[in-house]
């Protein structure tokens, strides 16, 4: 069988060098109190129309732990589907409705669930945490006190929107197709991909519905998926479906859903799942989706505890052709299993997270018992709150165990059902660093891999160049000791040398298990690697502002992020088919237009970050964070980089430039000069002061060394420590007083006067007081 050459990147879990500030609204280190103030004609008319999408004006006073704020003129409005005529509605929040653009900490929509099927009101919360535990991409939740024209309307859990700015936070290319899918979304094959064929034909927004990219309404990817799925022969499913969905994520989706008992899914119910096509690896995206219905939830008289973990149940008897062909398959199958035992091993079992549970209960106790709300729709007490948690025959209406009681029993269940099949060993997982080596870097590749009869080796099968030899590189299994991420724990690792200047080649992964059966990964593709180059181009990013509130405007009159490139040469530059990139692991991510983009010598190019492509000039698919943002140039190739920066935290109307233009010094400066030179602006006199704690390094991953950039907004005593991923310490960079302010720091892996540091993950610890900040780093070789 030919091969298909191309360049491939599986990621295992991403490595994020600017957290976004979503996370602030996710702590749940205490209830949130959500006051929204709206006119009282507004809100009888919502509860009078309760089936209306219709956004009304409010005024809301967000405060938690880390957020302490009042917004004005924010959407409000029910939401969900049938919880709509219940006593206790849920509603949502949009931040953006009449202030087009405007985010609140990096979100423009919030969820507030009522919960109101659940006594405990906490199921969800589990769920999602759970998914978080596991690596899996899912949106955070956290409990919320929600308060209406000074009432209280009851104890709610705010749950993370699925939308674009979701795809921003999680992905490495958010500028692809999510659908949003709700029953009855059975997959089955409706016809070759006008849009009609899949939304609508059932209801007016069902079952597919587009939830990004609205005005190009292509719904080719989602058809030529559902067609794989139907109409792929078993004998070719694997390949054919591996190029086009992430199958491990719908396997670990549907394990733990047996776990959770979760029924309002995919295979029971042909509901509640979102589908994202990834740009960047032209594949789907499995994310998990309403989680209020499960650990014994149950309105169909099915004993959830005990179901069949490889038929499952369905509702209707119908066809649900993603899981019968996903479970045809043994290698599928087997690592189906696996899910399920490690699952059920590492993260379900209740001594794992009991305290936490019984923590969080009695968090939310004080505020469930005063919801008079809880009580109306199914009459649940108090005592129903407090017995619902428990390990013994709790029983009400639709919720037939009790919460603890579910868990024990299903965990309980598993081990006499799990079956397994001779096959294959399965590689599920890939990943290399740096995608874009340098002709003295190696390559570090990792691999998850499982057989059930016990691997023998997992080797690197390396073509360099044009060569038709194969390099045979073996790599070593370096599970992490203590993990709840399956492919950490089925990690293997190994190294391609350096490839030197021009350097190209390209691999595969070749697993081998003790029955001497194997499997080659990707099946019939190849990952291609090249040397990246930056050869002698005269273009540099010269400034950047990434809050722009009043200090310049684009064509349309809009304040928007833009970056500014300086051609600092003697010649004219083409940028035609060159990249701009927010994301060091998508150097593709946006392009520049085909045709003569030429850029005199000493001149300057504005370019909009504003995802406002109809626009005239140049604006690219991505945004700026005011919080610290990296942005990179690369080249027609889409792998060499001709300039990047890191930004630090800016904020409004400030700008990031190089002083003079074209030099390696950075200023902050009061006075942007866009497509001008910077030589004629003011440097702000004082130190530029960041207004919150904050920590990044550049590059990441790193050979060898790295800077790690932080900010103080005061004058602190501040710790700043390497550790490794186990927890152990590695080395104390910084241990003293600090005025406020930015810092940096390097930290050389190779120092002399440290031990040999091995390559791997490690995380950099900065404690300020009682206040602790980490973030992840990778080290290559």
């Amino acid at each position: 069988m030919s091969m298909n050459i191309r360049t491939i990147a599986f990621f295992l879990v991403p490595l994020m060098i600017f957290p976004r500030e979503s996370y602030k609204l996710y702590d749940d280190s205490e209830v949130a109190v959500i006051k929204i103030e709206v006119a009282s004609e507004d809100l009888e008319w919502i509860y009078d129309n309760v089936q209306s999408d219709s956004l009304h004006p409010a005024t809301v006073h967000f405060k938690n732990a880390l957020i302490d704020e009042t917004i004005e003129q924010v959407g409000f409005r029910i939401r969900g589907n049938t919880s709509r005529v219940s006593q206790k509605k849920s509603f949502k929040l949009s931040f953006n409705t009449f202030v087009p653009g405007r985010e609140f900490y990096d979100v423009d929509k919030m969820n507030l669930n009522g919960e109101h099927n659940d006594p405990s009101i906490i199921r969800s919360k589990l769920a999602w945490d759970h998914y978080e535990k596991i690596g899996m991409i899912a949106p955070k939740a956290a409990h919320c006190a929600v308060y209406i024209n000074n009432i209280y309307y009851g104890l709610y859990i705010s749950v993370e929107h699925i939308d674009d700015e979701f795809l921003r936070t999680y992905f490495d290319d958010d500028s692809g197709n999510l659908w949003k899918c709700l029953w009855p979304a059975d997959l089955t094959y409706r016809g070759q991909g006008t849009p009609e064929d899949y939304h609508p034909y059932s209801g007016d927004t069902r079952p597919y519905e587009l939830k990004t990219n609205e005005s190009v309404y292509d719904y080719s990817e989602l058809a030529h998926l559902i067609k794989v799925i139907n109409q792929t022969p078993l004998s070719d499913f694997p390949d054919s479906i591996e190029k086009v969905l992430l199958v491990p994520e719908v396997l670990k989706y549907a394990a733990m859903n047996v776990l959770m008992g979760n029924w309002d899914d995919y295979w029971f119910l042909k509901n509640n799942y979102y589908l994202y096509h990834d740009p960047s690896i032209d594949r789907f995206h499995w994310i998990p989706y309403d989680y209020d219905n499960n650990y014994g939830i149950d309105w169909f008289d099915v004993d959830w505890t005990n179901v069949n973990p490889y038929t499952y149940e369905i509702i209707d008897g119908g066809s649900r052709p993603l899981m019968e062909k996903i479970m045809a398959v043994d290698q599928y199958r087997n690592l189906y299993s696996h899910f399920l035992e490690f699952y059920r091993e590492r993260v379900m079992m209740l001594a794992l997270w009991e305290s936490r549970l019984d923590s969080l209960k009695n968090m939310i106790t004080p505020w469930a018992e005063t919801d008079v709300y809880r009580t109306l729709d199914y009459g649940f007490s108090v005592s129903d709150f407090n017995e619902s948690y428990g390990l013994n025959n709790y029983s009400n209406a639709h919720v037939k165990n009790g919460l603890k009681e579910f868990v024990n029993l299903r965990n309980a269940s598993i081990p006499g059902q799990i079956e397994w099949n001779s096959s294959p060993p399965m590689i599920y997982g890939l990943n290399y660093w740096p995608k874009n080596p340098g002709p003295e870097d190696s390559i570090y590749v990792t691999a998850s891999a499982f057989s059930h009869s016990g691997l023998k080796d997992l080797t690197i099968a390396f073509h360099p160049g044009d060569l038709t030899v194969v390099e045979s590189i073996p790599m070593r299994f370096e599970p992490a000791e203590i993990t709840q991420i399956a492919e950490e724990a089925d990690r293997w690792v190994g190294v391609i040398p350096p490839m030197g200047h021009e350097g190209y080649g390209r691999f595969q992964i070749v697993a081998q298990d003790l029955d001497e059966q194997s499997m080659f990964y990707p099946r019939n593709d190849i990952i291609s690697i090249s040397v990246s180059e930056s050869g002698s181009q005269t273009l540099l990013i010269n400034e950047i502002m990434s809050k722009n509130d009043d200090a310049n405007v684009d064509p349309s009159g809009e304040n928007d992020d833009w970056l500014e490139i300086f051609n600092y040469g003697d010649e004219a530059v083409d940028l035609s088919g060159m990249y701009l990139t927010d994301n060091p692991s998508s150097l593709m991510k946006w392009q520049f237009p085909a045709g003569g983009v030429m850029l005199g010598a000493n001149e300057y190019l504005l370019i909009w970050c504003d995802e406002d492509a109809g626009q005239e000039g140049f604006h690219t698919n991505f945004k700026l964070s005011a919080a610290g943002e990296f942005v990179a140039l690369t080249g027609q190739d889409g792998f060499s980089i001709y300039d990047s920066l890191t930004s630090i935290p800016l904020t409004a109307d400030i700008s990031y430039g190089r002083s003079p233009d074209g030099s390696e010094n950075w200023q902050v400066f009061d006075e942007p000069t866009p497509g001008t030179s910077n030589t004629t602006t003011e440097i702000i006199s004082e130190l530029f002061i960041p207004d919150n704690f904050s920590l990044n390094n550049f590059p990441n991953p790193f050979n060898s060394e790295t800077v790690i950039h932080y900010n103080l907004p005061g004058t602190v005593n501040i710790s700043l420590s390497i550790f490794d991923i186990q927890g152990r310490h590695v080395v104390e960079l910084v241990s003293e007083y600090q005025q406020k302010g930015q810092h940096r720091i390097s930290w050389n892996s190779t120092d002399k006067f440290l031990q040999v540091v091995p390559v791997g993950v490690y995380i950099v610890r900065m404690q300020v007081a009682s206040t602790s900040s980490v973030h992840k780093i990778l080290l290559i070789k």
